[in-house]
C-alpha cells in the first residue's frame, strides 16, 4: 500500500508538501529582501519607482504562488484553475518589468555592490529566461498536476537568486557567491526530491528537467557575463 498504489492519496499527500515548499520559498523572498533593508542598504525613500512597482509585483507573485498552493491543498481546483490565468497574466507583466529594472539598475548605478554590471545583467537575463521556459513547460502540463506542480515549483526556484543574494554574505564569498547561491537554490530542488523518494520511490522526471535549467542558470551567468555583447551592453547602460 504505497503511494504509487494510491495515487489519489499521494496527490493530497504531495499537495500539502507543495503548499509547505511555497511558504519556505515566500519566507526566503522576503527575509532576503526584508534583511537587505533592515541592513541599510537600500533606502526605500530614494528608489525610483519602477523599482517599487518591480518589488510589489514580484511579492504579488511570490503570495499568488502561496494562495495556489493553498487552494490546491484545500481541494479548491477549480479556483486554482481560474486564478491561474491570472497569474499568467501577472507574469507577463513581470518579466519586461524585471529586464527593464535591471537595466535601469546598471543606468542609475544601483548594481547590489558584490554584482559587477556584467554578472548583474547576465544574472538577470538567465533567470528570466530559465522561468520563462519553466513557467511555459508549467503551463503546458497544466492538465497533468504531477508535473505541473513540480514545474512551477522550479519556476520559483529559478527567480530566488536575488533573495539568496541578500541573505548570503557576498562580499566574503567572493567570486564563489554565484556558487553559493546556486547551492542554496538547489536545496529546494534536493528537498523535493527527497520527498519523492520518500513518498513514491521514485524520483519525478520533471525535477530533471528543472534541475538541469535552474544548473545551466547559474553556470552560465559568467560565460554570459564576458560575452562580448553583454560587455557592451554593460558599457551603453553605464555610460
Amino acid at each position: 500500500m504505497d503511494a504509487m498504489t494510491h495515487p489519489l492519496r499521494a496527490d493530497a499527500r504531495d499537495n500539502g508538501f507543495f503548499l509547505f515548499m511555497a511558504i519556505a520559498i515566500a519566507l526566503t523572498v522576503i527575509g532576503g529582501f526584508g534583511s537587505f533593508a533592515l541592513r541599510g542598504m537600500v533606502d526605500a525613500r530614494v528608489a525610483p519607482f519602477w523599482v517599487h512597482v518591480h518589488g510589489a509585483v514580484f511579492m504579488a507573485w511570490t503570495l499568488l504562488y502561496v494562495a495556489q498552493a493553498a487552494l490546491a491543498a484545500s481541494g479548491s481546483l477549480a479556483l486554482h484553475r481560474r486564478m491561474g490565468w491570472s497569474a499568467l497574466g501577472l507574469a507577463t507583466v513581470m518579466v519586461p518589468l524585471g529586464a527593464v529594472t535591471a537595466m535601469m539598475a546598471v543606468v542609475r548605478d544601483r548594481v547590489p555592490p558584490f554584482f559587477t554590471p556584467e554578472i548583474f545583467l547576465a544574472l538577470s537575463a538567465l533567470e528570466l529566461a530559465a522561468f520563462v521556459l519553466l513557467l511555459a513547460l508549467a503551463i503546458r502540463a497544466r492538465r497533468r498536476s504531477d508535473w505541473h506542480k513540480r514545474l512551477m515549483l522550479c519556476a520559483m526556484v529559478a527567480i530566488i537568486g536575488p533573495a539568496f543574494g541578500r541573505l548570503l554574505p557576498m562580499p566574503l564569498l567572493g567570486p564563489m557567491g554565484g556558487l553559493a547561491v546556486l547551492i542554496g537554490q538547489m536545496a529546494f530542488v534536493l528537498i523535493a526530491i527527497a520527498h519523492d523518494v520518500v513518498t513514491r520511490r521514485r524520483i519525478h522526471p520533471a525535477y530533471g528537467v528543472g534541475a538541469a535549467v535552474i544548473i545551466v542558470e547559474g553556470l552560465a551567468v559568467p560565460l554570459l557575463a564576458a560575452s562580448a555583447p553583454f560587455v557592451a551592453l554593460a558599457a551603453t547602460l553605464a555610460g
